[in-house]
């Protein structure tokens, strides 16, 4: 099917200010060559980085993916973990057609019209709820490719929202023996029924230089001092976290050097490199859909929230973070 219609409007949500969300009219522009329109079923908030774009805690420009050199951070769109179902198909594309459900790392908003080549069939097994967690699924095992974890290894997550949790997931899966560090008492509940083998307060904590990969989750970085404690000799310690404009002094002295601990960075956006010469996104996003198939998944998935409502999620959000999982804004 091929269309170059127009609709006449559609809602997107837009960042405005700091702590300042709207949800607008907009327009759905035709369906050219090589595109396909996508009509909006669900999509979740990414809590650490839309957070941080919500307080006005991000850096400039925000995210370099998107934006080019010198973009304003304000006002924008965002979000990057949207499902839809195409409705519109463009001439040219193959592989995908009308009733398609597919995922995409698109804005909030009721409809798209994207390139055929950045959206991913997920088909109809998965819920849609359950499929906007394919984002930071991808961020997940990226990291614990990054991070090394394997069998019969400590591994000690630092904080755990959604994607925490779900790193916690994958390296009890993958063999490891798993500790979550959380302060939310309901969040560590999740990670017991993810399967971790402890879920601890930060106040209960007690790090004993032990652990082969401890990952830094919390969007904290004063965690990294925590993350430090709880590392063994020559052990990984892992940042999954986006910390924006925030900066802590962190104590890089005898224990750090003593125990010769290396720190780094796990960014979504790449393949690590010991993998790159055998893998793509595509094949990574194979994965990620495999992984989808767990109905253990839907834990963390929180009630749906109407996209009218979209503003009032972020308030609650950022009034009480460690009081939601996955939050998931509902077109229909």
């Amino acid at each position: 099917m091929s269309t170059d219609a127009r609709e006449p409007s559609s809602r997107e949500l837009w960042f405005d200010a700091p702590r300042a969300v709207s949800v607008r009219a907009g327009a759905v522009p035709g369906v050219g060559p090589g595109q396909v329109r996508v009509r909006g079923i669900a999509s979740g908030i990414s809590q650490g980085t839309e957070l941080l774009l919500y307080r006005g805690e991000g850096p400039t420009p925000f995210d370099p993916v998107f934006d080019p050199p010198g973009a304003p951070v304000y006002p924008r769109r965002y979000g990057y973990a949207w499902v839809g179902e195409v409705d519109a198909v463009g001439e040219g594309v193959s592989g995908l057609a009308v009733g398609a459900r597919v995922f995409a790392l698109a804005p909030h908003g009721d409809a798209h019209v994207l390139d055929a080549a950045r959206v991913r069939p997920i088909g109809d097994a998965v819920p849609p709820a359950r499929a906007v967690l394919a984002a930071n699924l991808e961020t997940a095992v990226t990291c614990v490719w990054d991070s090394g974890a394997s069998i019969g290894d400590d591994v000690v997550v630092i904080g755990g929202g959604v994607v925490g949790l779900l790193i916690a997931w994958l390296a009890r899966g993958a063999g490891g023996r798993v500790r979550v560090i959380e302060p939310s008492p309901r969040r560590r509940e999740l990670a017991r029924r993810l399967g971790a083998d402890g879920a601890i307060a930060p106040e209960d904590d007690r790090p004993d230089a032990r652990a082969d990969v401890v990952v830094e989750a919390s969007g904290d970085p004063a965690s990294l001092d925590r993350a430090i404690a709880h590392a063994g000799r020559e052990a990984s310690i892992v940042v999954a976290s986006f910390y924006g404009t925030r900066a802590a002094p962190v104590a890089l002295g005898a224990d750090f050097h003593r125990r010769r601990l290396a720190l780094r960075a796990s960014q979504v956006s790449t393949i690590p490199p010991a993998r790159a010469p055998r893998w793509t996104l595509a094949r990574r996003f194979d994965v990620v859909r495999r992984l989808l198939a767990d109905p253990v998944l839907d834990t963390l998935i929180d009630p749906p929230v109407p996209f009218d409502r979209a503003p009032g999620a972020y308030a609650r959000l950022d009034a009480a973070p460690g009081e939601a999982a996955q939050v998931v804004f509902a077109y229909r």
